[in-house]
């Protein structure tokens, strides 16, 4: 600090129960997390010497099995960031394909009958299915992130929204179950993901050493 006055620092951590106090006085740092971590404790501080380029900082949800919130720390300057890929997705899971299945037995095809010609009669089913999808079967936009797992699945990105939409809410029981619902759910899709790209491995491998011995 002595050599570079001006570089900016930001030490951060579990402080516990660390005597931190030298920090404000020795080095004139400020310690910005004003939110409580865990119970009524704030476990978790920011000490930095450039205050006033952060937002003050919030807590978002536990990560994994922790007990700790998680602290947030951003900066007034806008700065581009990874928005991600938006996407239209067709939603056709079995809840929307039972619907369809039930709403196309239901139509009665009388009036197709009365059409005349080959072409009228194309047109009219085509013209009942296609509002019958568009019902069934709604569009919704998803946003994929570079960043993103290779095991993350929309299912699972819309459970983690939800336990932060519990969280910021203040309502910390739900938060806690949704919690725990991703956490079993990230380990299931991580070990279903990994067990199959070792499943294709191995199944490489056999072919390859089918086409040697050949």
């Amino acid at each position: 600090m002595r050599k570079h006055p001006e570089c900016g620092v930001i030490i951060t951590g579990d402080f516990n129960q660390l005597r931190d106090n030298f920090m404000k006085t020795h080095y004139r740092f400020v310690q910005v997390v004003n939110v409580v971590i865990r119970g009524q404790a704030i476990l978790d501080k920011i000490w930095t010497n450039m205050e006033e380029v952060y937002t003050p900082p919030v807590t978002i949800s536990e990560l994994g099995s922790s007990d700790h919130n998680m602290v947030l720390l951003k900066p007034k300057a806008k700065h581009s960031v990874d928005t991600g890929c938006v996407t239209r997705l067709t939603c056709m899971g079995p809840k929307e394909k039972a619907t369809f299945s039930m709403a196309l037995s239901a139509i009665k095809w009388e009036p197709l009958f009365r059409l005349d010609s080959c072409a009228d009669q194309y047109s009219y089913y085509q013209t009942v299915i296609c509002n019958l999808m568009e019902i069934c079967f709604p569009t919704k936009i998803v946003t994929r992130h570079t960043a993103d797992k290779p095991w993350v699945t929309d299912w699972f990105r819309d459970l983690v929204r939800k336990r932060q939409r519990a969280h910021m809410s203040g309502d910390l029981n739900q938060a806690k179950i949704l919690r725990n619902k991703v956490n079993r759910a990230a380990s299931k899709l991580k070990y279903t993901f990994y067990q199959t790209q070792i499943a294709a491995m191995h199944e490489s491998g056999s072919h390859d050493r089918i086409g040697g011995s050949i």
